[in-house]
């Protein structure tokens, strides 16, 4: 017979407060046979639920040791039940759970897809295989009312976590770097203390408050009638919107009817209105936090747009499966307006292997073609003739895509500015900014083709309250403090000093993660930047910060004189930096041999599997993961002073070594064996959280990499820091559309010839042109014929070519008959196109480096690769650089007359040689005048 368990009375009052006020709660259970205490909050949830909801999601890892039983076993427990034959109290109370069919198993590689459901209670066990995304994806789909369960099983002690070997840690080492810091555990345990409705209880279920510094549970209390009223008002706003939208047209009332929230409804009426308006060129952005129902407001959006006679509407996010909540709310929608499926309207969905079936296309047929047609991205220049045009998720877009979408239609744009997938304010900083500045000036733009035009009006929505719990949930306070997600809240910097008197500084990552007040602070500064800088960011960057050991942090900021001391001072950059390299020769080749990849050191292995040489693996270097630059500050020169103090202090022109401090030793085998009596607490630590470039010594490398998607302004910037390309990938990159390109930067320590290259790079450099201008023929064709010959240009200085160029050398590719055809080009009295073959081979032999007297403009050099490495069209490439077919003509022909003459000049000394060698004798002086001659011959 089951015994019965003594429940502290805790667990009761969090429940019921979780349920009035619609919120979640946290319980971390610790111990032996842990996973039978699961019944038990599940009963105690369910007993003080109001909804009646009482799914269960248990996450696991791959082939775990699960407490589900056969199929057959709950069909054998089921009829002895009914048939009386055995009695509820003789069975455990995790099998009457699993025989009541609620609970749902899911392991963490298959999280995804729960993603848009909703669960009473989830539950994590295996937390070894836990990562950060795992954690806020999961959590996520608990209801207000509901819990989070973690299982710690066969612990004692919240301390055990903190040492405890993540699956994640494999992929965060390297060769050179094998032993990770383990530094986000001890913050994960101590992020416990931060929320007000979390529990820690033993196996015999009772609470404790011991294991961290900072946990008690005065504030679990049954809610006061304030907090009630609260949640009240909320609920009578939307049924107040609801009744005034009772009388208004169709689709209008049906569709406020579907809405969760009162910010739901406003923002489905805003976007009614402006497809009602029909005005072209209007934009409608709609940014939220995670869960707030911006996707759904896009599909009964686009459900009233199709009952308001709109016929093209197309739909893009990064993947077909993002929109499962739009097509959802899509088809509610159209239920609510009485279109039936496969009468007035079908559903196609996608043959593709990746996109598993998911809907990409649905034709409505009710009283005439209507479509809604799912596009990628990077296809958005293929829509003809759209009248609205939605982007859903826009921040995992990349801005350009986005860019592209907008028209002379109707744009709506929905963003995830806080949350965990996809986030990113590159779309509300950049793009809403030269919006705002359109619709303010009413800017018009022209079409050169059709005299069209068309008028910006931009519209800001934003969503603030949750669609599966009340504002103020605890939980979610807790995962944005832990996870930095909402670091959209950092404040501003106050002071804009010059770059120049702007110095950068080591962030101690020991410091930062130790969970202090101050520390907490600056790492929300920190990450407030990384965020505004990249289209895509994830909670794993947060954790690959911390562990990595190979990962460091530097900051810019003004002089401290400037700034409050009492107060953090503000960082106006920040650059991320991996250590790469230092792999034996033995093990490089070992690798290069069976032609695997090992994960980490990025940059290593594609220097030595590009270009086939194990030495290059044994070289280090430190590649730049991010330069984020503060949004306020862009373009003024902070990342290219940031930029230049990392390279000055990686070459040891910064180091004082008068005042150089020893490094902090690694403490992490002396907390292994800390006392699990003690209690966990954030840790005062008495090294400083950052440091001084010229107090602490550089590491010993040979180079500083980088690797980015290329694009011109990218590529200029790294190219003004004497970065040099040494790769550029061969496909795009399906999300991005954009090359990969790696440049690399070499360090030099107590060498006076600044200039000069080390061998190793000196030999890649004429190899990656060679290699390079191979290429453009093919696979990178589309490049931008100026950024091509930019990437080419940079190498000029460093190749020097092995002999001269001779006419005979031409004369094997150019006859005499062709360089009259170019001579004829250059007097004008020949087209272009006679000498379209010879361009080719003029190109290559530029780029080479074999007309080392020839200069070209920019322009000139552009149009040259572009015609003939490139093989585009004569005013094609004109187009590309802004030129007028006049001007791109006239360049062309300049460059094309400045080759001709070095190649005549090459054919002249060949056969001047010639000559001075057939007939030697006619050639020697003589020493009378020709006056005195003709004298001479006239007597």
């Amino acid at each position: 017979m089951a015994s019965k368990i003594s429940i502290d009375a805790t667990f009761r009052t969090l429940c019921k407060r979780s349920a009035q006020l619609n919120h979640r709660s946290i319980f971390v259970l610790k111990g032996t046979d842990v996973e039978q205490q699961v019944a038990v909050l599940y009963h105690l949830l369910h007993k003080a639920s109001t909804d009646g909801s009482s799914t269960v999601l248990w996450c696991h890892k791959h082939n775990a040791d699960l407490p589900k039983s056969s199929r057959k076993a709950m069909k054998v427990v089921g009829k002895k039940i009914k048939s009386g034959e055995v009695d509820h109290s003789e069975l455990k109370l995790l099998d009457i759970l699993l025989h009541a069919g609620v609970v749902k198993f899911c392991s963490y590689g298959a999280t995804q897809s729960v993603l848009g459901n909703t669960y009473k209670m989830c539950i994590l066990q295996d937390v070894e295989c836990l990562t950060p995304n795992i954690v806020c994806r999961v959590v996520e789909t608990v209801q207000g009312g509901g819990a989070v369960v973690l299982l710690l099983h066969a612990m004692q002690h919240l301390r055990q976590l903190c040492n405890m070997d993540m699956e994640v840690h494999y992929k965060l080492t390297t060769h050179s770097h094998p032993t990770v810091l383990k530094l986000f555990n001890n913050r994960l345990a101590l992020s416990l203390a931060w929320c007000r409705s979390c529990i820690i209880a033993d196996s015999d279920m009772s609470a404790s408050a011991s294991d961290i510094h900072g946990m008690n549970y005065k504030g679990i209390s049954l809610p006061s009638s304030s907090e009630l009223e609260q949640q009240d008002e909320a609920t009578q706003e939307l049924t107040k919107i609801q009744e005034e939208l009772a009388d208004a047209a169709q689709p209008l009332p049906q569709l406020a009817q579907l809405c969760k929230t009162a910010d739901q409804a406003r923002v489905v009426m805003k976007l009614v209105d402006v497809i009602t308006e029909k005005r072209p060129g209007s934009v409608v952005s709609v940014t939220a936090g995670r869960g707030r129902g911006k996707s759904a407001a896009l599909g009964l959006a686009v459900a009233a747009a199709v009952d308001l006679k709109l016929t093209n509407i197309y739909v893009t996010s990064p993947s077909p499966h993002n929109l499962t909540a739009f097509f959802q709310l899509l088809f509610e929608g159209f239920d609510a307006l009485n279109y039936k499926e496969e009468e007035d309207y079908k559903v196609f969905k996608s043959t593709n292997p990746d996109f598993a079936g998911a809907i990409v296309r649905v034709m409505v047929t009710r009283k005439y073609r209507q479509i809604i047609q799912y596009v990628l991205p990077c296809d958005y220049n293929k829509v003809q003739h759209p009248e609205l045009f939605v982007v859903d998720e826009a921040a995992a877009i990349p801005l350009p895509q986005v860019q592209g979408t907008i028209g002379e239609h109707i744009t709506f744009m929905a963003s995830t500015i806080s949350g965990y997938e996809g986030t990113g304010r590159s779309l509300s900083l950049k793009l809403l900014k030269q919006l705002r500045r359109q619709s303010t000036r009413v800017e018009q733009r022209i079409d050169a083709k059709d005299n069209s035009w068309d008028v910006h009006e931009l519209h800001e929505v934003s969503l603030s309250r949750s669609i599966r719990y009340s504002p103020g949930d605890p939980v979610e306070e807790w995962l944005n403090k832990l996870f930095c997600l909402d670091a959209t809240s950092a404040s501003n910097p106050t002071t804009c000093p010059a770059p120049s008197v702007c110095q950068l500084y080591a962030v101690n990552k020991k410091v930062l993660f130790s969970g202090n007040k101050g520390s907490e602070q600056f790492l929300l500064q920190v990450q407030s930047l990384l965020v505004s800088s990249h289209y895509r960011n994830s909670p794993d960057d947060l954790q690959v910060l911390a562990d990595a050991p190979a990962h460091h942090l530097f900051v810019l900021m003004p002089p401290i004189s400037q700034t409050n001391i009492k107060t953090l001072p503000p960082v106006l950059c920040v650059v991320q930096v991996c250590l790469e390299g230092g792999v034996s020769e033995t093990v490089a080749r070992r690798v290069m041999r069976k032609g695997e990849r090992p994960s980490g050191d990025l940059a290593t292995w594609m220097l030595a599997t590009q270009y086939r040489d194990p030495n290059l693996a044994t070289l280090v270097g430190a590649r730049v993961i991010r330069v984020a630059t503060h949004p306020d500050f862009q373009s003024m020169g902070y990342g290219s002073r940031a930029l230049q103090q990392l390279q000055d202090y990686y070459s040891g022109r910064l180091v004082n070594l008068t005042t150089v401090q020893e490094q902090p030793q690694d403490l992490s085998d002396d907390e292994e064996r800390a006392d699990l009596s003690e209690q966990l607490a954030p840790k005062y630590q008495k090294v400083p959280l950052l440091f001084r470039l010229s107090d602490r010594l550089p590491d010993n490398i040979d180079y500083i990499s980088v690797s980015y998607g290329l694009t011109h302004q990218l590529f200029t910037f790294w190219a003004r820091a004497k970065f040099l390309p040494l790769y550029v990938g061969q496909t795009v990159n399906q999300t991005t559309g954009e090359h990969n390109c790696m440049m690399v930067y070499p360090v030099k320590r107590g060498q006076e010839d600044t200039e000069a290259l080390p061998p190793w790079l000196s030999e890649l450099c004429p190899e990656f042109v060679h290699r390079f201008t191979g290429l453009l023929f093919g696979p990178l064709s589309s490049l931008n014929a100026m950024l091509a010959s930019d990437l080419i240009r940079v190498h000029n200085p460093h190749i020097q070519p092995q002999k001269d160029l001779q006419w005979r050398d031409v004369e094997c590719v150019i006859k005499g008959h062709d360089l009259r055809r170019l001579g004829n080009y250059s007097k004008h009295t020949a087209s272009r196109h006679v000498i379209t073959d010879l361009v080719y081979y003029l190109a290559k032999w530029y780029c080479k480096q074999r007309f080392p007297q020839l200069q070209l403009s920019k322009l000139q050099a552009a149009l040259l690769v572009g015609k003939g490495l490139q093989n585009k069209e004569w005013l094609s490439v004109g187009t590309e650089l802004g030129l007028k077919p006049e001007a791109t003509l006239g360049n062309f022909s300049r460059a094309i007359t400045r080759i001709y003459r070095v190649l005549a000049a090459l054919q002249e000394s060949m056969y001047t040689s010639q000559v001075a060698t057939v007939v030697p004798d006619l050639l020697q002086p003589v020493d009378i005048t020709a006056e005195q001659d003709l004298n001479k011959l006239a007597q």
